[in-house]
């Protein structure tokens, strides 16, 4: 029986394709590992850094924005006198005068009363810088929110803070009282704001953003 020799181009082919599946194998393998990294990336740190910490910094700018609160909790508190502004008609200036030993004065602040003892608060976070007592307005808390802006609270009967306390708003400074001026009820408070030394209607500090008070 004959013996049949393999031609010479048939090795060399036959190691070229053997080489080529190789190469083919490891390339699949190698992309296949490769997309699984970045799966993993993208559910994990992609997820984590582009998505979720936006989110929680918005929740948290939102939840650290302070309120300018009014410096009462109680519902039945009303204003007796408004802010007297240069701005207003005779009228409603007419009703913006306080009277004083037969002397009109101009309201710096709105003058709340009420028939009833109600909590007096701070209407913003600070630090207290006064505590006096007024011959005509009675007791006399001074707080202080920033270089430029500080809030004045009279006519308390009690007066629960010291002067370098820190309050948060909302917190309870006294307790409404009277006054020496004339036809005002028992329980009462004279609320001032100034802002760079200038009164303010209190009605619009209610209203203004923090960040123009700065």
């Amino acid at each position: 029986m004959k013996k049949r020799k393999l031609k010479g181009f048939v090795l060399p082919t036959l190691y070229v394709m053997i080489m080529a599946v190789l190469f083919l194998t490891i390339s699949f393998l190698g992309n296949t590992f490769q997309d699984k990294i970045q799966y993993d990336n993208l559910t994990v740190d992609s997820l984590t850094d582009d998505e979720s910490k936006p989110v929680i910094s918005e929740q948290e700018n939102v939840s650290n924005q302070e309120v300018i609160l009014k410096p009462f909790t109680s519902e039945k508190v009303k204003v007796s006198k408004s802010f007297y502004s240069m701005q207003d008609d005779a009228t409603v200036q007419q009703n913006s005068l306080v009277y004083y030993k037969n002397t009109y004065l101009q309201n710096s602040g709105l003058l709340y009363s009420c028939d009833e003892v109600f909590d007096v608060v701070s209407s913003l976070g600070g630090t207290v810088t006064n505590v006096t007592k007024d011959d005509i307005l009675g007791n006399v808390v001074e707080i202080t929110h920033n270089t430029n802006l500080k809030t004045v609270y009279y006519s308390l009967s009690t007066v629960e803070v010291k002067k370098d306390d820190f309050l948060d708003a909302g917190a309870i400074i006294g307790q409404s009282g009277d006054n020496n001026l004339e036809n005002e009820k028992e329980n009462c408070l004279l609320f001032e704001v100034y802002y760079n030394g200038e009164a303010l209607d209190p009605e619009d500090f209610y209203n203004m953003n923090l960040e123009d008070l700065q």
